[in-house]
């Protein structure tokens, strides 16, 4: 698969098989990552790869740490300001996924939010940290990491889900995994094959016309 075909392909995946992911291969994947750019080369990105026994521990810690205390996580950006076209695209990505949900007897909200903490069945859930004493400018450079190894494990035949729940729960993550407290979790990426048998995999979302977000001067 070519790096165009990985990009027009990849999609955030809900329902993952239960198939082991080789170790070397997701070396291969994290290598990947590593090649990304980033400001005079420090690739401040740090990696946590996290699967079996310790996997399933997370998940419930998290599962069950957010039904008993009810979080009332605000998935929907209710409490932040966003311009209203981005209010507009996140309005018809929630209607859009609902009803991808619904029509396959899911609960919607409780599927999205529990699942994110399920890690949505994932094999292995890999938590990307940076040090939290430099500068947030730096965050871009996590970001085509991330990028890279989402292209490269699409290209692999695997799948993945960018997870940004996890991050309220970072600090017993950090705990449990003996992670020190420099550290911050920027977001959580579930890994594995992607069960393409399951409806719900079908569901990719709609992207903004070049109109909508593109300024020419000189060409």
């Amino acid at each position: 698969m070519n790096v165009w075909e990985a990009i027009e392909t990849r999609r955030s995946y809900r329902v993952f098989k239960q198939d082991p992911v080789a170790r070397t291969l997701i070396e291969n994947i994290l290598t990947a990552g590593a090649q990304a750019p980033s400001s005079a080369n420090m690739q401040p990105w740090e990696f946590v790869v996290v699967a079996g026994q310790k996997r399933d521990e997370l998940s419930q810690m998290m599962l069950s740490s957010f039904i008993d205390q009810k979080k009332n996580y605000d998935i929907l950006g209710k409490d932040s300001f966003f311009p209203q076209q981005l209010l507009d695209r996140r309005k018809k990505f929630f209607a859009d996924i609902f009803k991808k949900l619904s029509k396959h007897n899911e609960s919607p909200m409780k599927y999205v939010m529990e699942g994110s903490l399920r890690f949505y069945n994932a094999p292995i859930i890999i938590f990307v940290f940076i040090d939290k004493r430099i500068a947030k400018r730096f965050l871009f450079d996590i970001g085509a990491c991330v990028q890279n190894v989402v292209l490269a494990a699409q290209s692999e035949g695997l799948g993945t889900h960018l997870l940004g729940l996890v991050l309220k729960y970072q600090d017993a993550v950090k705990k449990t995994l003996h992670i020190s407290e420099d550290k911050e979790m920027v977001v959580g990426i579930c890994l594995g094959y992607p069960d393409m048998e399951n409806r719900v995999n079908d569901f990719t979302p709609g992207r903004a016309d070049l109109d909508q977000f593109v300024k020419w001067f000189g060409i």
